[in-house]
């Protein structure tokens, strides 16, 4: 059975919030965000109630064969220009290997062929260079340094942008199903 079936976005319910915070709330999580302050419960419920009636952002549970991984969230959707933002997380450290790989692949998908987004962009602190290695590995092109665009824990950090568009996952998908098949799977 391919991993394609196993790989699942579903809709966040309340049920889900609790886990969901506390996984965004782990310093190894926060330390890679814009905002790394903790969040509350009332933050959170805050932010849940506007997703649920927003129509430029979506927000989704990663689960593969059953569990749930990590979090997509696909932000500033623009109807118009056919554009979107993407962050993601895994919310466990000990992950089979390469979940963070199947979570890309899966999300890439989505914003893709279902969302039918034209262009995907994407923002990285410099600091995070895991981040920065798996946006090229899945097929990102750098678009550019935003120089010490913030500042984390006292101290400037540049933002690295990244961009894919629908026509290059179609060419990259195919590599990257490859490489979860033959690698960790």
């Amino acid at each position: 059975m391919s991993f394609i079936s196993k790989a699942v976005l579903k809709d966040i319910e309340e049920k889900d919030l609790k886990r969901i915070l506390e996984w965004r709330n782990q310093e190894w999580i926060r330390r890679v965000m814009y905002h790394s302050e903790e969040i509350s419960m009332e933050q959170h419920l805050s932010w849940f109630k506007n997703l649920q009636s927003s129509e430029t952002a979506v927000t989704k549970l990663f689960y593969y064969d059953g569990i749930p991984y990590g979090v997509l969230n696909v932000n500033n959707i623009h109807s118009q220009h056919s554009r979107c933002e993407w962050g993601f997380y895994i919310g466990e450290q000990n992950t089979p290997k390469g979940m963070g790989t199947i979570l890309g692949f899966t999300a890439l998908h989505y914003i893709f062929n279902e969302l039918n987004i034209r262009k995907l962009c994407a923002e990285v602190i410099g600091s995070n260079q895991k981040s920065r290695a798996f946006h090229e590995k899945m097929g990102f092109s750098g678009e550019g340094i935003l120089r010490k665009h913030i500042i984390k824990d006292e101290k400037e950090e540049d933002v690295f942008l990244y961009g894919m568009f629908q026509y290059e996952w179609n060419e990259w998908s195919l590599r990257i199903l490859r490489l979860i098949e033959g690698r960790y799977i």
